[in-house]
């Protein structure tokens, strides 16, 4: 069967980085994550794409996000950060910052 060019084309858009990376958003979004996963994608895709400038700025980012969560109570024990997270953040992001757990 000869392929049209309109199929040639949708082969090519198909094969984008930035197609990929919208079928995954869209394969994430689909499983209903939580407002701190869709938080911490955003944050993964900005970082991904270098986004923040340098690596201090998206650990300062990082450590930003953490903190937004935890401020508006969206940190539940079955939603902890990566370890990428953590180590971004400078303080403990899950706890009272004196390392104890909340």
């Amino acid at each position: 069967m000869k392929r049209t060019q309109n199929d040639k084309k949708l082969a090519r858009i198909r094969a984008r980085t930035s197609y990929r990376l919208f079928k995954q958003l869209y394969d994430f979004l689909n499983k209903k994550p939580s407002v701190a996963d869709i938080l911490r994608k955003f944050y993964d895709v900005l970082d991904a794409k270098r986004s923040f400038g340098s690596e201090r700025n998206a650990e300062y980012a990082a450590e930003s996000l953490e903190l937004v969560l935890r401020d508006n109570d969206s940190v539940a024990p079955h939603n902890q950060p990566d370890e990428k997270h953590k180590k971004a953040c400078a303080f403990d992001c899950m706890g009272d910052g004196n390392g104890n757990n909340t």
